[in-house]
């Protein structure tokens, strides 16, 4: 099972994750008004309505390589709109924001995939801006043909979620380090990672494009893997999840051994540890290939590990004299387009579950504090959107709990005279009284909001 892992930063300013905090737009809220001219005497209701709140989107971008705009301004937020006016003006909009992201970036919320942005140019609307509350010209019926009732604005999604960028490359080196990785990828593309003699000089994922008889590729260059990457030694937990999405590998083996652990072992410790950060890895095509073969031991070690590996096939190749390296791509370019889309890594994730609704679609629970809090996102947008200020808006929303048979809910709950009711962020309180237009009611007309701002 792949780990997870916390927010990878570098001193090279390379970025992979990054938390978020997203708040849309909220709508503008609807106008109550009515047409008062000279000679007019029944002008009739003219509020106009709201301006819809703008939205949040991320587009995938292949002129970014890092989350780092993202994760170093991680509060995102938009203008709310404008309320309508008389007159049947109505609000303006709030404009859209877009936030752009490298290809490969995947927005998770609860641990729930949102999208999984691949290709240049691929939006995706991440947080929905409210919509515009109504004025009251959309009350009027003929029944009512002065309605005293307008919407609030619908509020904007609100929701914090976390960002993951997995390199996107159609094939990806792996080895131990100082294997010879980043020098044959400044060999076979115009990637110039840095190459030195001694270990771990890679720290962030490089990528390269490969241009070889006419077929373009993209390779990544993995920073070196030692034993137990995949629980969190050396740097290979942070950028394991980078070839996830590769297409194939290729393993590379430094003829000289790593440490006290030699050649042929080099490829099972390296093979396991894919395996254990995800299964997928340990199923990708894969090709075995012993670097450095200016040196004497190189051709001794191709031969035991193709004694060992009977059924693959092992290179041996100098990125230095580029001896083999023209063979290798030429395998790679062969073997590339048979491999099929639907045997990749897709980006998958579990959503958090919460209580299931009941009855009409909400749930009655009683807090520690002893108050009654009724859940449900539909009534939490209907009482964001009703102006308690207004009598009439008082009566429609009862009418709406009565429908949807809310008061008997409550009162099948054990709900008595003076409980209070969590709705929508809004505390009431349970009465017998009669609403102020004195029809009957079972919330009474006073509440306090309770809910704060993050």
């Amino acid at each position: 099972m792949m780990k997870k892992t916390g927010d990878h930063r570098s001193s090279a300013g390379f970025i992979d994750t990054a938390h978020v905090y997203l708040k849309a737009g909220d709508g503008g809220n609807g106008c109550s008004s009515f047409r008062r001219e000279k000679y007019i005497p029944y002008g009739g209701p003219d509020g106009g309505h709201g301006g819809h709140g703008g939205s949040i989107w991320f587009e995938a971008s292949s002129n970014i390589t890092t989350l780092a705009e993202v994760a170093y301004h991680p509060h995102i937020t938009v203008d709310n709109a404008s309320p309508g006016g008389g007159n049947r003006r109505d609000g303006l909009k709030s404009e859209d924001k877009t936030i752009y992201v490298p290809r490969g970036t995947v927005i998770k919320r609860d641990g729930a995939v949102l999208a999984d942005l691949k290709e240049h140019g691929q939006r995706f609307r991440v947080a929905r801006g409210g919509r515009g509350g109504r004025g009251n010209t959309a009350f009027k019926t003929q029944f009512n043909t002065a309605p005293k009732i307008s919407e609030n604005g619908e509020p904007g999604e609100k929701f914090e979620a976390n960002l993951e960028l997995s390199v996107l490359a159609d094939v990806g080196l792996v080895g131990f380090p100082n294997a010879g990785k980043s020098t044959l990828l400044s060999v076979i593309s115009k990637a110039r990672p840095k190459v030195a003699a001694y270990p771990f000089t890679t720290l962030n994922p490089n990528l390269g494009m490969v241009t070889h008889k006419g077929t373009n590729f993209a390779v990544a260059d993995i920073p070196g893997l030692i034993e137990g990457a995949h629980s969190g030694k050396g740097l290979g937990d942070m950028f394991l999840k980078h070839i996830l999405r590769t297409k194939m590998l290729i393993h590379l083996v430094d003829p000289q051994g790593f440490g006290k652990i030699k050649p042929e072992k080099s490829v099972r410790v390296i093979e396991k540890e894919l395996k254990e950060f995800h299964p997928k890895l340990a199923k990708k095509t894969s090709i075995l290939v012993v670097t450095k073969a200016d040196l004497p031991e190189a051709e001794v070690v191709q031969k035991a590990l193709a004694k060992r590996f009977k059924k693959r096939e092992i290179f041996l190749i100098s990125a230095v004299s580029g001896k083999g390296v023209s063979q290798l791509m030429d395998r790679v370019i062969k073997m590339l387009p048979a491999i099929k889309e639907e045997d990749l890594y897709q980006a998958a994730g579990t959503a958090v579950r919460g209580p299931k609704p009941v009855g009409k679609g909400f749930v009655i629970t009683h807090d520690v504090d002893g108050v009654v809090r009724v859940t449900s996102a539909k009534i939490d947008k209907m009482v964001a959107m009703t102006n308690f200020a207004q009598p009439d808006s008082w009566d429609r929303i009862h009418r709406i709990f009565k429908l949807i048979g809310l008061d008997k809910a409550l009162q099948k709950a054990g709900v008595v005279k003076d409980d209070l009711v969590r709705l929508g962020g809004k505390e009431f309180q349970w009465s017998d009284a009669a609403a102020p237009t004195g029809r009957p009611s079972k919330f009474a007309y006073k509440y306090r909001k309770f809910d704060q701002e993050y």
